[in-house]
Protein backbone atom coordinates (compact mmCIF):
# COMPACT_ATOMS: atom_id res chain seq x y z
CA UNK A 1 0.00 0.00 0.00
CA UNK A 2 2.84 2.43 0.34
CA UNK A 3 4.36 1.69 -2.17
CA UNK A 4 1.69 2.70 -4.17
CA UNK A 5 0.98 6.15 -2.43
CA UNK A 6 4.78 6.82 -3.15
CA UNK A 7 4.43 5.14 -6.92
CA UNK A 8 1.46 7.58 -7.75
CA UNK A 9 3.14 10.66 -5.27
CA UNK A 10 6.00 10.06 -7.32
CA UNK A 11 4.07 10.16 -11.21
CA UNK A 12 2.20 13.55 -10.08
CA UNK A 13 5.62 14.92 -8.62
CA UNK A 14 7.33 14.48 -12.25
CA UNK A 15 4.56 15.29 -14.16
CA UNK A 16 4.33 18.40 -11.86
CA UNK A 17 8.31 19.09 -12.82
CA UNK A 18 7.02 18.39 -16.72
CA UNK A 19 4.15 20.59 -16.50
CA UNK A 20 6.60 23.52 -14.86
CA UNK A 21 8.90 23.11 -17.72
CA UNK A 22 6.92 23.20 -20.92
CA UNK A 23 5.33 26.42 -19.33
CA UNK A 24 8.64 28.27 -18.70
CA UNK A 25 9.71 27.66 -21.93
CA UNK A 26 6.57 28.48 -24.17
CA UNK A 27 3.51 29.72 -22.51
CA UNK A 28 5.92 31.79 -19.73
CA UNK A 29 7.44 33.88 -22.70
CA UNK A 30 4.31 34.47 -24.55
CA UNK A 31 2.28 36.00 -21.60
CA UNK A 32 5.23 38.37 -20.77
CA UNK A 33 5.30 39.61 -24.16
CA UNK A 34 1.11 40.32 -24.11
CA UNK A 35 1.47 41.86 -20.74
CA UNK A 36 4.11 44.12 -22.08
CA UNK A 37 2.70 45.00 -25.49
CA UNK A 38 -1.31 45.73 -23.30
CA UNK A 39 1.31 47.89 -20.50
CA UNK A 40 2.55 50.06 -23.61
CA UNK A 41 -1.15 50.47 -25.74
CA UNK A 42 -2.44 51.19 -21.92
CA UNK A 43 -0.17 54.13 -21.16
CA UNK A 44 -0.28 55.73 -24.95
CA UNK A 45 3.62 55.53 -24.66
CA UNK A 46 5.54 55.72 -28.09
CA UNK A 47 8.24 53.70 -29.05
CA UNK A 48 9.35 56.15 -31.07
CA UNK A 49 10.54 58.91 -28.32
CA UNK A 50 12.03 55.93 -26.35
CA UNK A 51 16.05 55.92 -26.24
CA UNK A 52 17.37 53.47 -28.82
CA UNK A 53 18.53 50.84 -25.77
CA UNK A 54 14.66 50.68 -24.85
CA UNK A 55 13.72 50.64 -28.13
CA UNK A 56 15.05 47.43 -28.18
CA UNK A 57 12.98 46.05 -25.34
CA UNK A 58 11.00 43.40 -27.38
CA UNK A 59 14.07 41.98 -28.53
CA UNK A 60 15.09 40.78 -25.09
CA UNK A 61 11.70 39.75 -24.74
CA UNK A 62 11.11 37.56 -27.77
CA UNK A 63 14.53 36.31 -28.09
CA UNK A 64 14.83 35.09 -31.25
CA UNK A 65 12.13 36.29 -33.80
CA UNK A 66 11.37 39.75 -36.08
CA UNK A 67 10.05 42.99 -34.83
CA UNK A 68 8.40 45.96 -36.70
CA UNK A 69 8.14 49.34 -35.47
CA UNK A 70 5.41 50.97 -37.37
CA UNK A 71 6.17 54.37 -35.88
CA UNK A 72 9.91 54.24 -37.58
CA UNK A 73 9.36 52.12 -40.36
CA UNK A 74 12.14 49.78 -38.85
CA UNK A 75 12.23 46.33 -38.54
CA UNK A 76 14.64 44.12 -36.76
CA UNK A 77 15.96 40.63 -36.76
CA UNK A 78 16.54 39.66 -32.88
CA UNK A 79 18.98 36.62 -31.68
CA UNK A 80 19.29 36.01 -28.46
CA UNK A 81 18.07 39.06 -27.04
CA UNK A 82 20.09 41.12 -29.25
CA UNK A 83 19.39 43.26 -32.54
CA UNK A 84 21.34 41.33 -35.21
CA UNK A 85 20.64 43.54 -37.98
CA UNK A 86 18.16 45.87 -38.61
CA UNK A 87 16.53 47.30 -42.17
CA UNK A 88 14.46 50.46 -43.19
CA UNK A 89 10.54 49.31 -44.11
CA UNK A 90 7.69 50.46 -46.18
CA UNK A 91 4.68 49.21 -44.31
CA UNK A 92 0.72 49.61 -45.09
CA UNK A 93 -0.32 53.46 -45.73
CA UNK A 94 -3.16 54.50 -43.54
CA UNK A 95 -5.87 53.69 -45.90
CA UNK A 96 -4.19 49.91 -45.89
CA UNK A 97 -2.61 49.06 -42.94
CA UNK A 98 -0.40 46.54 -42.18
CA UNK A 99 -2.08 44.48 -38.95
CA UNK A 100 -0.01 44.98 -35.82
CA UNK A 101 0.58 41.89 -32.87
CA UNK A 102 2.07 38.79 -32.99
CA UNK A 103 2.30 36.53 -35.40
CA UNK A 104 4.74 33.37 -36.87
CA UNK A 105 5.74 32.96 -40.17
CA UNK A 106 3.64 30.69 -41.87
CA UNK A 107 4.98 30.54 -45.39
CA UNK A 108 8.17 31.27 -47.60
CA UNK A 109 8.57 31.04 -51.34
CA UNK A 110 11.42 32.78 -53.73
CA UNK A 111 8.66 34.77 -55.59
CA UNK A 112 5.51 35.12 -55.22
CA UNK A 113 2.46 36.75 -57.96
CA UNK A 114 0.23 39.24 -56.01
CA UNK A 115 -2.89 39.84 -57.97
CA UNK A 116 -4.22 42.24 -55.41
CA UNK A 117 -0.46 44.58 -56.33
CA UNK A 118 -0.33 43.01 -59.78
CA UNK A 119 3.00 42.65 -59.68
CA UNK A 120 5.93 39.94 -58.31
CA UNK A 121 7.10 39.91 -55.07
CA UNK A 122 10.62 38.22 -54.34
CA UNK A 123 11.63 36.58 -51.53
CA UNK A 124 8.21 36.35 -49.72
CA UNK A 125 7.95 35.34 -46.23
CA UNK A 126 4.22 35.17 -45.15
CA UNK A 127 2.81 36.01 -41.79
CA UNK A 128 -0.81 36.41 -41.59
CA UNK A 129 -3.64 35.80 -44.44
CA UNK A 130 -2.16 37.76 -47.15
CA UNK A 131 0.30 39.73 -45.68
CA UNK A 132 4.30 39.14 -45.48
CA UNK A 133 7.51 40.44 -46.04
CA UNK A 134 9.25 41.29 -49.60
CA UNK A 135 11.30 42.73 -51.61
CA UNK A 136 10.32 45.43 -53.59
CA UNK A 137 7.65 44.68 -55.84
CA UNK A 138 8.63 43.77 -59.73
CA UNK A 139 5.76 44.75 -62.47
CA UNK A 140 4.97 42.55 -65.78
CA UNK A 141 7.47 44.85 -67.43
CA UNK A 142 10.47 44.07 -65.37
CA UNK A 143 10.76 47.53 -63.24
CA UNK A 144 10.55 47.94 -59.39
CA UNK A 145 8.59 49.75 -57.28
CA UNK A 146 8.76 51.69 -54.51
CA UNK A 147 12.16 52.30 -54.01
CA UNK A 148 11.93 56.02 -53.11
CA UNK A 149 9.17 55.07 -50.68
CA UNK A 150 11.35 53.01 -48.40
CA UNK A 151 10.97 54.53 -44.73
CA UNK A 152 7.68 55.72 -44.98
CA UNK A 153 4.57 54.12 -45.48
CA UNK A 154 3.26 52.89 -48.66
CA UNK A 155 2.57 49.32 -49.66
CA UNK A 156 -0.89 47.55 -49.60
CA UNK A 157 -0.33 46.58 -45.77
CA UNK A 158 2.66 44.01 -46.81
CA UNK A 159 5.97 45.33 -45.18
CA UNK A 160 8.75 45.97 -48.22
CA UNK A 161 12.35 45.53 -47.71
CA UNK A 162 15.12 46.96 -49.78
CA UNK A 163 16.92 44.43 -52.89
CA UNK A 164 19.19 42.50 -50.83
CA UNK A 165 17.48 43.20 -47.40
CA UNK A 166 14.66 40.95 -48.39
CA UNK A 167 16.74 38.31 -49.09
CA UNK A 168 18.81 38.24 -46.22
CA UNK A 169 15.64 38.39 -44.39
CA UNK A 170 14.13 35.10 -45.95
CA UNK A 171 17.44 33.20 -45.52
CA UNK A 172 17.15 33.74 -41.99
CA UNK A 173 13.76 33.02 -41.31
CA UNK A 174 12.82 29.75 -40.57
CA UNK A 175 8.78 29.02 -40.55
CA UNK A 176 7.50 29.18 -36.99
CA UNK A 177 9.78 32.15 -35.94
CA UNK A 178 7.97 34.56 -33.90
CA UNK A 179 7.53 38.14 -35.20
CA UNK A 180 5.84 41.54 -33.54
CA UNK A 181 4.42 44.79 -35.20
CA UNK A 182 4.03 47.17 -33.17
CA UNK A 183 3.25 51.00 -32.95
CA UNK A 184 1.16 53.25 -35.24
CA UNK A 185 1.51 53.75 -39.02
CA UNK A 186 2.60 57.37 -39.11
Amino acid sequence: MLRKFFLIFFLIFLTGILVGILFSKFAAPKIETLIFLKEMRQSNASFAILPQKENQKLCKKINQGIEVELNVQKMRICEQGKVKEEFPVSTGKKESPTPSGEFNIIYKTPMLYSKVADSWLPFWVGFYDDYGFHELPITDDGKRVGEAQIGQPDSLGCIRLKIGDAEKLYQWAKIGTKIIIFGKTP
